[in-house]
């Protein structure tokens, strides 16, 4: 997203949060990489085969750039459009993927007015199309443009047999988690399962299942970055998570996008906000 959302939710929101900041620990910068400029709105992220996988957010064409630890970008695939699915990068904000397949979440809507969010499926074998699921949210009565709403999504992941997403809500600063079905209908509409108090607008996030651990990365109205982390998260306990909020040491920048690497470390992107290229870091937790 762009500085002037920030400046909107600035408007918005005020200086309520402005304090906040002493409540938390800070994650520490443990490698920068510079990535090139042609992923300028880099706004997912994925590994496959030991290579990370990117796109842009709206405006690019239905492109993936895959590149290495130096930042070099190695591939650049076309999603080809085929006579059953028609493909555009609306507003792409999340990539991830399972055993078989790529999801691409076609989901951002920052202003409640699209009709037309999707996810991609994508093959991992020859990155052929194979779906859409298109979704709508079940509580959404209104599609007038406005800033402050609840049908906004940049967060993506696999969890158990589900694709799950997160709301970056700008009414007040909550997530709602709501939950796909990878190979039921392509038409869902989707509910709230649980809504969660971070009191951060959510832009990216990632699930380990391995070590039960969903970490988010988000900013508040003042533009302070957040990493945030659920321990033993799984779908069956949702009612009473709890989380731990650190502040990532980075302005001027706009988190897009995470990967854990273990319990303690992760890889995040950022867009270009006016440090003249995006970045990938990777930060620690203690």
């Amino acid at each position: 997203m762009k500085n002037y959302y920030l400046i909107i939710l600035f408007i918005i929101f005020g200086c309520s949060n402005g304090q906040e900041n002493g409540e938390y620990e800070n994650a520490v910068i443990l490698e920068s990489i510079i990535l090139p400029k042609v992923i300028n709105e880099t706004s997912g992220l994925e590994i496959l085969n030991e290579v990370f996988i990117t796109h842009n957010d709206s405006g690019d064409k239905s492109n993936l750039y895959f590149f290495n630890l130096n930042g070099e970008i190695i591939d650049t695939i076309r999603l080809e459009e085929n006579s059953f699915w028609e493909v555009y990068n609306n507003d792409w904000e999340d990539i991830t993927a399972d055993e078989n397949y790529i999801f691409i979440a076609d989901t951002g809507n920052n202003f409640g007015n699209r009709k037309n969010l999707n996810i991609i499926k994508v093959k991992k074998s020859d990155f052929s199309i194979n779906g859409k699921i298109n979704f709508s949210y079940k509580n959404q009565d209104t599609f007038l443009p406005r800033p402050k709403h609840k049908y906004d999504a940049e967060t993506l992941f696999i969890i158990e047999d589900k694709i799950a997403i997160l709301s970056k809500d700008r009414s007040n600063l909550n997530t709602d988690l709501y939950l796909i079905d990878k190979e039921g209908a392509f038409e869902q509409i989707l509910e709230s399962k649980i809504t969660f108090n971070v009191n951060s607008l959510i832009t990216g996030g990632d699930y380990n299942i391995g070590l039960g651990l969903l970490a988010l990365v988000g900013y508040n109205s003042i533009g302070s970055q957040f990493l945030i982390l659920f321990e033993n998260f799984n779908l069956k306990e949702l009612s009473e998570k709890k989380f731990k909020k650190y502040i990532i040491p980075l302005r001027p920048a706009q988190i897009e996008a995470i990967k854990i690497i273990d319990s303690k470390t992760f890889w995040i992107t950022t867009e270009d906000e006016g440090l003249g290229s995006p970045y990938m870091y990777k930060i620690g937790v203690e």
